[in-house]
């Protein structure tokens, strides 16, 4: 990991995160993880504070940069339920099976390098009847805005930690075999090429449960 990644990034990504239009995205799910919840790329901490202490029982925090740890340890000591902090990645989670009840993912789809492979291990670290809450940028639905997207993407990228603006989180979750509720945005008082966002939660789906009509389609119904 470079001296950028290791110790720079993580205070952007801090700051840029902790915006007030960001944390509203964050604060529209946060608070509903409950019982033991595994946040993937927990980041220096930031929803810490948000989560509803007498909902969780216990918070693993799992991110690939120490640095941004030792940021979020800060926030650990004030939280009123347990924290775990695990050094990783989420194409390999290192946790037992069906020990999780809620994953928690805000703006981490969009720089993981394996989407599949850290879905097939949510999947298999997730509870039969857990839920993964999610919110993350999402490629926008207007084409020159897009088109916009993909032009500022390899500078954004290269400054962002390998982040993508134009996943689309809800779609590769329902490849992944879970069934999603979710609802794309427009962020105001954002750049608009960041300020497109989908929010919501994904359910595994039960054996012989038909997934979702478009699978492959657009991430659910729109609001701006």
């Amino acid at each position: 990991m470079s001296l950028y990644n290791k110790h720079i990034l993580p205070r952007i990504v801090d700051c840029g995160c902790g915006g007030r239009a960001f944390e509203g995205q964050r604060k529209r799910i946060v608070p509903n993880a409950k019982g033991v919840v595994l946040e993937l790329g927990v980041g220096t901490g930031l929803n810490i504070p948000l989560y509803d202490a007498d909902r969780v029982t216990k918070l693993i925090g799992l991110d690939p940069c120490q640095s941004s740890l030792n940021m979020a340890q800060k926030l650990a000591y004030r939280s009123r339920f347990p924290v775990e902090f695990v050094q990783g990645v989420g194409e390999d989670i290192p946790l037992a099976d069906r020990c999780i009840d809620t994953v928690v993912l805000t703006y981490t789809l969009c720089t993981v390098q394996d989407v599949s492979a850290v879905l097939s291990e949510v999947r298999r670290v997730l509870r039969p009847d857990g839920e993964v809450l999610f919110c993350e940028h999402v490629s926008a639905p207007t084409p020159w805005i897009s088109r916009v997207q993909g032009f500022v993407q390899q500078p954004w990228a290269s400054l962002f930690g390998g982040c993508r603006l134009n996943r689309r989180a809800a779609t590769a979750l329902r490849r992944a075999k879970f069934r999603v509720d979710a609802d794309t945005n427009k962020l105001g008082g954002v750049p608009f090429p960041i300020a497109w966002q989908t929010t919501g939660c994904a359910r595994p789906l039960m054996p012989g449960e038909r997934p979702d009509r478009c699978p492959t389609g657009p991430d659910l119904h729109l609001s701006i």
